[in-house]
């Protein structure tokens, strides 16, 4: 069931629920799908009136991605196609970011908060990099050069403060110490190239990947030689991988045949729970509101553009 939606006037590639109001959502969104163009960063608020602007800032680039800040309430990062990070202060009025940070050679196409420490944030981009940053900072406090294509994604490890997860169009899944120059596991994850990685919320060793190759796979990082599970119904790539904040075994997906599917991966038979066609364009955008169990956002390149659902899955 749909709770609200909003068109917005560019098309949007990210979103994420705020991990302090139970009603906000940050979207990342590039004019003329993210080709060419400006950028637009949204702030979003969920009320009886439905989805509603809270505060908006533009860029002279499209963004891909976003990711709110885990010690302050109202910082959030973007990443741009200019290969800039912006940081904004969302109650700011002058439409500025409050720092701006120009290292990476291409799109940043993967920004992600560090759950644990809430003092450092991930940036990975299409010049194969990966890079290391604090607000406190005006230059990148370390960067990881393995991957041999754009990075797709860079996701911390809900247990580990330092450990992170990266995905990239080299089709491999790598996990990091940011202690260490090289990564310390690669995973061969598919034949076709790995667009989002997340890690279990509730177990340290399980990633999920999703790739161009139309499959999700369930990785045991102590058995990495082949995968726990494939997950199989969308019939093109997996953009985004998700798992549940509120449940060991509920993963959510989006793909580039405009659905969303949620999935239990402790279903004694089919795992596919939810399968939802209400998007008709690429859905690049997916996240579970850490306050609402059951409540899901998506972001697409249609109409709806962004939609929150109230489904059935855990409650």
């Amino acid at each position: 069931m749909s709770v609200g939606q909003f068109k917005t006037e560019f098309s949007p590639y990210s979103l994420q629920f705020s991990p302090f109001f139970e009603n906000r959502i940050a979207c990342a969104c590039a004019q003329h799908f993210g080709i060419v163009g400006n950028g637009r960063q949204l702030i979003l608020n969920l009320d009886m009136g439905g989805l509603n602007v809270h505060s908006a800032f533009d860029t002279q680039d499209g963004l891909y991605d976003c990711a709110w800040s885990e010690e302050n309430e109202n910082i959030l990062v973007s990443g741009s196609g200019d290969g800039s990070i912006k940081i904004w202060d969302v109650e700011a009025q002058d439409g500025r970011p409050i720092q701006n940070y120009q290292e990476h050679m291409k799109e940043v196409y993967s920004v992600d908060w560090n759950l644990i420490t809430k003092e450092t944030f991930l940036s990975g981009s299409w010049d194969y990099r990966i890079k290391l940053w604090t607000p406190r900072q005006p230059v990148s406090l370390a960067t990881f050069e393995e991957h041999e294509f754009a990075v797709y994604s860079a996701i911390w490890s809900p247990a580990h403060p330092e450990r992170f997860a990266s995905a990239a169009g080299d089709r491999t899944l790598k996990i990091w110490d940011i202690n260490e120059q090289h990564s310390v596991q690669t995973i061969h994850a598919h034949n076709f190239e790995v667009l989002s990685c997340d890690w279990n919320k509730y177990d340290e060793n399980i990633i999920a990947t999703g790739s161009v190759d139309k499959s999700i796979k369930i990785w045991d990082l102590r058995n990495p030689n082949t995968e726990v599970e494939r997950l199989q119904a969308h019939t093109l790539g997996v953009r985004r991988v998700k798992f549940s904040p509120h449940s060991d075994s509920i993963l959510a997906s989006c793909s580039y045949d405009m659905s969303v599917m949620i999935w239990d991966l402790l279903a004694p038979q089919d795992p596919l729970l939810e399968h939802y066609n209400h998007h008709t364009e690429f859905v690049v955008g997916l996240d579970f509101n850490l306050f609402i169990n059951g409540q899901i956002a998506t972001c697409s390149w249609d109409d709806l553009s962004v939609e929150v659902l109230a489904t059935p899955v855990a409650q």
